[in-house]
């Protein structure tokens, strides 16, 4: 057993973890239990990079709630509608007919650019995306300018979309409290969320099993993850929900940017930095006070930049 950690040390640890960073970093984490908030430089706007699939799942969900979209509906892949990045849907060959359930799926869950762009045309563009995130929910800071389109974005994340943490980890309480468009919908974005395959930042200190559920482990992990990352040269973003024991729930988010690690290693600055953060909120929060052994994972780094 470890003991869970003190306000205090804390603070002092993510003290040392930002100073350490070498570009701009902002991070914002709350309790849905106690209320209790951690931050740094929350209201920073950041490039969201792919986090802000975030915005268009919500308003997926919204039109599907409202009776606009269906979830079974197939939409046949043309050649002209991929685009390059992260996904599969660009290996794949055109005429496929995935559902549209099938491309929220692979725009969270692998971050597929191709799904992505197809849903915020389905949806109705950019505008019906804002409108939901900025209107309907008042998370002013949140935009999506543009679909994902590289030639446009250039080597400027901000170009595709911005944030601030404070208000991405709003969105994420909203879906942890059952509020994001409403409670069935909420429920089936977190299905989604759950299911992600980037555990590399927030997570990646923490004992986390995805295939948890599907593989019906018993006893269950003792915590559990429902997020959604981006990241581009030198920045790493992830905003999600941490499940703790006595149900308590983290919602979040950790951005890091500039960093002089402009890499897309496993090891980058900004991932590893992010993973840090993850795993001080949860050293601080676990309930009881004794953290059992194996939840937060060894690591040089955690040494190094904890020690």
């Amino acid at each position: 057993m470890v003991r869970a950690m003190t306000r205090d040390a804390l603070e002092r640890a993510l003290e040392r973890v930002r100073s350490r960073f070498s570009g701009e970093l902002g991070f914002a984490a709350s309790n849905l239990a106690t209320g209790e908030t951690v931050e740094i430089a929350a209201d920073r706007r950041v490039p969201t990079a792919s986090v802000i699939k975030l915005a268009v799942l919500v308003e997926l969900f919204r039109q599907v709630a409202a009776g606009e979209i269906d979830l079974e509906r197939r939409l046949a892949l043309r050649a002209a509608a991929i685009v390059p990045g992260s996904g599969i849907l660009k290996e794949l060959a055109p005429g496929l007919r995935p559902t549209v359930r099938d491309l929220a799926t692979l725009m969270v869950v692998i971050s597929d650019n191709t799904a992505t762009n197809l849903l915020i045309d389905l949806v109705g563009g950019v505008g019906a995306v804002n409108e939901t995130v900025q209107r309907r929910l008042g998370l002013a800071t949140i935009v999506l300018h543009d679909r994902i389109d590289f030639e446009r974005i250039g080597g400027e994340g901000r170009r595709l979309a911005e944030g601030t943490p404070r208000e991405l980890a709003r969105l994420m309480e909203l879906l942890g409290r059952g509020e994001l468009v409403d409670a069935a919908s909420s429920a089936a974005m977190l299905a989604i969320l759950q299911r992600q395959q980037y555990l590399d930042q927030v997570p990646r200190y923490l004992a986390v099993n995805p295939y948890a559920r599907e593989l019906r482990l018993e006893p269950p992990p003792p915590l559990w993850v429902a997020n959604k990352t981006g990241f581009s040269a030198g920045v790493r973003v992830d905003a999600g929900l941490i499940g703790l024991p006595e149900e308590h729930t983290i919602a979040y988010c950790a951005a890091t940017a500039g960093s002089a690690d402009a890499s897309f290693a496993a090891e980058a600055e900004g991932a590893v930095t992010n993973g840090l953060l993850g795993r001080l909120v949860c050293a601080y929060w676990w309930p009881g006070g004794e953290i059992p052994d194996g939840v937060l994972l060894p690591s040089p780094y955690v040494d190094a930049l904890l020690g």
